[in-house]
């Protein structure tokens, strides 16, 4: 399920390279909120790690899959009613030769919210 323009849109890019990062705005009206939780909305860690490979493919203009999780914390929940805002930071990029190796931090202003290391591969 692709969540781009529908559970977030990409409000910002910068950076090129190895480090570049995005700035999202979540919809805190998407239906996955009203399932997890109602009446105490959380993003599920499942879309942070999806919305990560969708900005990856974004970056990079190819189409790519989870193939191995190397690294995840989850650090503090996103509520989308009281932070509806992110960013989320790309560095330490590796291109291998099927796919990519990196690190994102997924944070706004001085919260963290979650730190990942992915291994993506092409389709």
């Amino acid at each position: 399920m692709k969540l781009l323009d529908d559970f977030y849109i990409l409000k910002q890019a910068s950076g090129e390279g190895t480090d570049f990062e995005y700035v999202i705005s979540l919809h805190k009206e998407h239906f996955i909120y009203k399932a997890h939780f109602p009446g105490n909305p959380i993003t599920p860690g499942v879309c942070i790690i999806q919305l990560c490979k969708e900005l990856m493919e974004q970056q990079t203009g190819e189409t790519l899959f989870l193939h191995k999780i190397h690294n995840v914390k989850f650090l503090s929940v996103i509520d989308p009613r009281m932070v509806d805002t992110v960013r989320v930071s790309f560095s330490k990029i590796s291109t291998v030769e099927d796919g990519y190796k990196f690190s994102a931090l997924v944070h706004w202003e001085t919260a963290q919210f979650a730190k990942l290391s992915l291994f993506l591969k092409r389709q």
